[in-house]
């Protein structure tokens, strides 16, 4: 086999005669690229991937893509006609005044160039995410859902006009990729996994995520397995912390990320979470809160509502492991067909009845090793699984709108007058974030909540 950073280098470098190319080639025939405002909210405090996603872009993208981050009245100070193309990042939720004000969606209405969005968890508050993509003449979503599926959620907007695109939920950072891994031996932890406790209406899809790593560390005793497994958010890891946790683990547990129920009129999140509240019994000892049964909830407020719209697919966390040559052992599904049991994880049946099967393969150095081998191969070197490649998607989709809708507007504003009115720093490499202090974090929330991003950007400025 090739070695795979010399593969990767390759790869790279086609991708960047490939941008070269065309760029010579649209020099020649007189074009300019397109501008291209994305608007986000970038926090490199959060999950690393959000911002690899938005990275990207800058990377990229054919066309001069400018950063434009906050929340609220995001389009405030801008005037949108110097742009072709705005694009709504999924780290906003267009249809929350909290993310995008009233005002700021009028604006976007009003724009005459190109309108596009990212979406992800679109299972929440559905109905209100539609209105608002009407109401400001998206031109294109790019979705989680197949096309059969978005067809059935977005098809009512302005009769189908709204043009879908499917892509995944994140990509291969390449920086991961390029770190070379610990050796089997030298990782302490033979199991590893991150958990979060997700609303009963998530369905099915929500609970296995806790499900995994609970029977995962009963089980992992009774076979004498080292695991460090946690579901609470006090437990959670981010940035560095979360690559050096990864690298430590000879194998981390995986499913299928989304939900099993789609909420068009977001009553199923409001009557099942307030009667789960309104029914708690509290305890000042921990564990000893009696939280009201999931059966119970889904009997009432979403039974016969799940799984009618497929969402499930494969979660950056599955990419992260494999670029950083950990094992994933997670339950059967179909996870966007990238991967298959056997060659590139090991499968956990989800009532553990091979768990047997699954600790003596784990506990094989060659079995290991040759499954992260052909996973790291044919998975975190594949270019259908880059940045660069979703990023390319991206920009046919736009370049082939793009003469339809009007132009952006002679105008003076260079790349670094927009850095001087909106400054924010993109992080080259997010995974390398160390977590921010308490009080940071909290004056953050104070500022999100208060709607007072314009004012930090004024006085950054």
């Amino acid at each position: 086999m090739k070695d795979p950073r010399r593969l990767r280098r390759s790869i790279q470098e086609a991708a960047k005669t490939r941008l070269r190319t065309h760029a010579r080639l649209r020099a020649k025939e007189g074009e300019r690229p397109l501008r291209i405002l994305l608007a986000c909210n970038y926090d490199p405090a959060n999950a690393a991937t959000v911002c690899d996603h938005i990275n990207a872009f800058v990377r990229h993208s054919r066309g001069t893509v400018h950063v434009l981050s906050g929340t609220g009245e995001i389009f405030q100070d801008i005037h949108l006609p110097d742009f072709d193309v705005v694009v709504v990042h999924y780290s906003l939720a267009l249809a929350l005044d909290s993310y995008v004000s009233p005002r700021s969606r009028r604006a976007l209405a009003e724009f005459k160039g190109v309108k596009a969005m990212f979406i992800q968890d679109e299972y929440r508050f559905v109905n209100a995410t539609l209105a608002a993509m009407e109401a400001c003449g998206i031109d294109v979503v790019f979705t989680c859902l197949a096309p059969a599926e978005a067809a059935r959620v977005y098809g009512g907007i302005r009769n189908g006009a709204v043009r879908t695109e499917q892509v995944l939920t994140g990509y291969v950072p390449d920086v991961l990729a390029a770190i070379p891994p610990l050796p089997l031996t030298s990782r302490p932890i033979m199991v590893g996994y991150r958990g979060r406790t997700y609303p009963a209406w998530h369905g099915e899809q929500g609970r296995e995520k806790i499900r995994i790593g609970k029977r995962f560390k009963r089980d992992a005793f009774r076979f004498g397995l080292s695991t460090d497994i946690a579901w609470s958010e006090r437990s959670r890891l981010y940035g560095r912390d979360w690559l050096a946790f990864i690298r430590r683990c000879r194998a981390v547990l995986a499913v299928e990320s989304g939900a099993s129920v789609f909420d068009f009129d977001g009553g199923v999140a409001a009557r099942s979470e307030t009667f789960a509240t309104l029914r708690e019994r509290r305890s000042r000892i921990p564990g000893l809160t009696r939280e009201t049964p999931y059966e119970i909830l889904r009997e009432r407020y979403f039974a016969g509502r799940e799984d009618l719209i497929d969402i499930a697919q494969i979660s950056p966390r599955v990419f992260e492991a494999i670029a950083l040559r950990t094992l994933v052992i997670a339950y059967p599904g179909r996870y966007s067909d990238v991967i298959q049991p056997w060659r590139h994880y090991i499968p956990l049946e989800k009532d553990h009845g091979n768990m047997a099967q699954v600790v003596q393969a784990l506990r094989d150095d060659d079995k290991v090793a040759e499954i992260i081998t052909n996973a790291y191969a044919e998975v975190a070197l594949n270019p259908a699984y880059s940045y660069a490649t979703m990023v390319d998607h991206f920009d046919r989709v736009i370049e082939e709108l793009a003469p339809q809708r009007a132009r952006a507007e002679e105008s003076d504003l260079t790349e670094d007058d927009f850095r001087d009115a909106f400054p924010k720093v993109l992080v080259e490499n997010p995974h390398a974030m160390g977590r921010p202090s308490l009080a940071r974090r909290l004056a953050r929330q104070v500022i999100r909540r208060a709607r007072l991003d314009w004012v930090v950007r004024r006085l950054r400025g």
